[in-house]
C-alpha cells in the first residue's frame, strides 16, 4: 500500500494525517471562523470555553462538509438572529397539551370494581372502567419540544428557517417556521399566540415549570372558590 493509498484510506485518516502538518492555519480553520466564530455573540471566548471544541483545529470535521442534507461545501449564510442557529444543533420551544380533569368514581374508589356479599363486579356507575368517569374540567400540561433546523429559504420577501420536531409523538412529527422578521428575539407570533425558540434547554425547562405551576395554583384557585 503506498503513503497516498494510506492517508486516502478514509476521512479519518487523511483527517489525522492533514492535523498533522506543521502549519500554523489551513482552509478547515478559516471554515471553522466563518461557520462559527463570526455569529458567535459570546466575550473573550477562548478555545477553552468554545462550545464548538470538537471542530476546532480538526480537518476532519472540515473533510465530512457537505454531508448533511442541505449542507454546501464553503458556503455560509449569515442570519442575524437572537442566536447562532446551526445544523445538527437542537433547540426549543414550550410544548402545551389540554388534559380532561376528570371527577373520581365515587362508587368504586377508582378501582373499576365492587365486591357485594364477597362476589366482584364491575363497578355499575363507571361499568368497570374508572377512566371513563365523569370529565368535569380541563387543565393545560407544559413541556419541552425539541428541534433541529432542517431547511434555510430565502426569496424576494427575506428569509426563512424551517424547524423538524424531534421528539413529537405525532406519526409525521411537528414543524416550525420562522421568519426574517423575528430573527431578532425568535419569538413567531401566529395568531395571537406567541412561540419562543431558546438555545438553552435550562432557560426552556424553568419555563415550562414556571407554567405548570401556574396552572396548578389556577386548579386549585377553582377548587376553591367552587
Amino acid at each position: 500500500m503506498t503513503n497516498f493509498e494510506k492517508i486516502t484510506a478514509s476521512p479519518e485518516a487523511l483527517g489525522e494525517f492533514l492535523a498533522s502538518l506543521p502549519v500554523a492555519t489551513g482552509p478547515w480553520d478559516k471554515e471553522f471562523h466563518r461557520a462559527f466564530c463570526d455569529s458567535c455573540e459570546r466575550e473573550n471566548c477562548d478555545g477553552k470555553r468554545c462550545p464548538h471544541q470538537d471542530k476546532r483545529y480538526n480537518p476532519l470535521w472540515w473533510l465530512m462538509l457537505g454531508s448533511k442534507e442541505g449542507e454546501v461545501p464553503g458556503l455560509t449564510v449569515r442570519i442575524k438572529a437572537a442566536f447562532p442557529v446551526l445544523w445538527n444543533r437542537e433547540y426549543y420551544t414550550v410544548a402545551e397539551k389540554r388534559k380532561e380533569t376528570r371527577a373520581p368514581c365515587v362508587c368504586c374508589d377508582n378501582t373499576g370494581k365492587v365486591t357485594i356479599k364477597g362476589i366482584e363486579y364491575p363497578c355499575p356507575r363507571c361499568k368497570g372502567n374508572w377512566r371513563e368517569k365523569e370529565v368535569v374540567g380541563e387543565t393545560t400540561v407544559y413541556s419541552v419540544a425539541k428541534w433541529v433546523l432542517e431547511r434555510i429559504d430565502v426569496n424576494q420577501y427575506g428569509m426563512s428557517l424551517t424547524f423538524k420536531q424531534t421528539n413529537s409523538t405525532e406519526r409525521y412529527g411537528g414543524s416550525l417556521q420562522i421568519r426574517q422578521a423575528d430573527f431578532h428575539d425568535m419569538v413567531k407570533t401566529d395568531g395571537g399566540k406567541t412561540i419562543k425558540v431558546y438555545d438553552d434547554y435550562k432557560a426552556a425547562m424553568e419555563e415550562v415549570k414556571r407554567l405548570n405551576v401556574a396552572e396548578r395554583e389556577k386548579q386549585k384557585g377553582a377548587v376553591d372558590d367552587g
